[in-house]
């Protein structure tokens, strides 16, 4: 607000015309609402699992990579935690459960991930795989099952798991997110020397 002492000269400057200042005003910037895709349908994904040639093994440690592809007509969005399960020859589900990151507190809800056909997204399972726990119990489930809501797409898993006695949370599970593939390296020509 101008005081009555500056609104006085001003208006001994401009010759007398009542002058009327209006406060700044930033607008805040306009963001565009988050594109939504139509949930996938497990007729419109593939499942398959990736050892990556064995990365993952090492020290009674084991892993795989989960590879789900879009083999629909469109994009489509699946939420980045879906439920695996795992089961034996029968098609039995196990109590074999995934470890819950940060502990039992309740985890932060995360933004469901889109991918267009013929996109992979990944995520990688990880568990003890040796019998390093005191009176530790171990499964070694047929199959891995990937449910959804539309229904479950399933791979033969014949791994071996292995939990602390009395829990039932065997393996650790990473988001879903866009397989990034590099590209081939190319040779770096050695430079040349000018005598």
């Amino acid at each position: 607000m101008l005081s009555r002492a500056l609104r006085k000269n001003l208006a001994a400057v401009v010759g007398g015309v009542s002058l009327t200042v209006a406060p700044f005003v930033m607008a805040a910037p306009a963001h565009a609402a988050p594109q939504t895709y139509p949930t996938c349908q497990a007729e419109q994904l593939s499942l398959m699992l990736d050892d990556e040639g064995g990365a993952f093994n090492g020290m009674s440690q084991s892993g795989t990579l989960l590879v789900v592809r879009n083999i629909g007509a469109g994009p489509c969005q699946i939420q980045p935690l879906p439920l695996v399960q795992f089961a034996n020859a029968a098609g039995h589900v196990l109590p074999v459960t995934r470890r819950a990151v940060g502990g039992p507190k309740p985890q932060p809800a995360m933004a469901a991930v889109a991918f267009m056909p013929e996109a992979e997204l990944t995520a990688r399972l990880h568990w003890v795989s040796g019998a390093v726990y005191d009176n530790a119990q171990c499964v070694s489930p047929a199959i891995l099952v990937l449910a959804l809501p539309s229904g479950s797409l399933s791979q033969p898993f014949a791994r071996h798991m292995c939990a602390p006695a009395g829990a039932t949370a065997f393996f650790d599970q990473m988001p879903l997110h866009p397989d990034v593939i590099l590209p081939p390296a190319h040779p770096v020509a050695a430079p040349t020397v000018t005598p």
